[in-house]
């Protein structure tokens, strides 16, 4: 191969590692804020399994329905319309893309249902361990199917809020509790769904679970302007590194 020159390799190194700054730096952008959120949910809440405000323990199965059938949804009909998220396009940090659109007979059978607002909650390892997981929002029609390794939170009116029930779901300390009942074998380990159904929360007034939920939709925001900033920076990162190997 022909040795570009010194100065060349210079200018290269200098700027992958001003592009790997860059992403480094939205990264943490991210982690800080989602160490924000969190850092709110325990000042208003507690942090999950405790009680420190006398709400009472519950189980979390009786706050929000896991696993809803999908049955129960008369709006599945042949040939509408609803988004389809494999576990690709759900993040470690809240992320989700339904832009994946596909017709209710091609998803019906194989994957797993769920709608607006409703909590999917990754099962298998390493994805539970790596904090998978998102409130399903902005779904075709209001409804998603996905991987078969998602478990489904679906919030009850009145009682709970997707992102207190989300929140909950996203700390260390319950992944670890998941990670400690998991069952089979070594690589297909999962998650029941009667962990989720028996672990005891404590359920503060819907009207502060609204209220925090207003804060981390404002930290939403932010997450979504800095996350457009990192897949720009990704893509510049992966057209240069393409172009410098064409130019070499």
């Amino acid at each position: 191969m022909e040795l570009p020159s010194l100065d060349r390799q210079k200018e290269v190194v200098t700027l992958f590692d001003r592009l790997n700054l860059i992403l480094t730096q939205r990264k943490k952008q991210i982690d800080e804020l989602d160490t924000l959120t969190k850092a709110r949910f325990v000042e208003m809440f507690g942090s999950p399994g405790t009680d420190p405000f006398g709400y009472g323990k519950t189980k979390l199965g009786s706050c929000c329905e896991i696993n809803p059938r999908k049955a129960d949804d008369k709006r599945l009909v042949n040939n509408i319309k609803v988004s389809f998220v494999p576990m690709s396009s759900v993040s470690e940090n809240g992320g989700i893309d339904a832009s994946d659109i596909r017709t209710y007979d091609e998803v019906k059978k194989g994957f797993t249902y769920f709608a607006e607002n409703d909590v999917l909650f990754a099962k298998i390892t390493p994805c539970m361990e790596n904090g998978k997981g998102a409130v399903a929002k902005s779904l075709m029609n209001g409804i998603g199917f996905g991987s078969t390794e998602f478990h489904v939170l679906r919030p009850i009116d009145n009682i709970s809020n997707p992102y207190w029930i989300y929140i909950i779901t996203s700390f260390k300390t319950f992944r670890k509790d998941a990670e400690a009942n998991m069952t089979g074998s070594a690589g297909q380990r999962r998650t029941p769904a009667s962990f989720l159904e028996n672990y005891e929360v404590s359920i503060p007034p819907i009207e502060l679970q609204n209220h925090f939920a207003d804060f981390v939709s404002q930290v939403d925001k932010s997450k979504f302007v800095i996350q457009k900033s990192l897949e720009k920076t990704q893509m510049l990162f992966e057209s240069t590194s393409q172009s410098i190997t064409i130019m070499f």
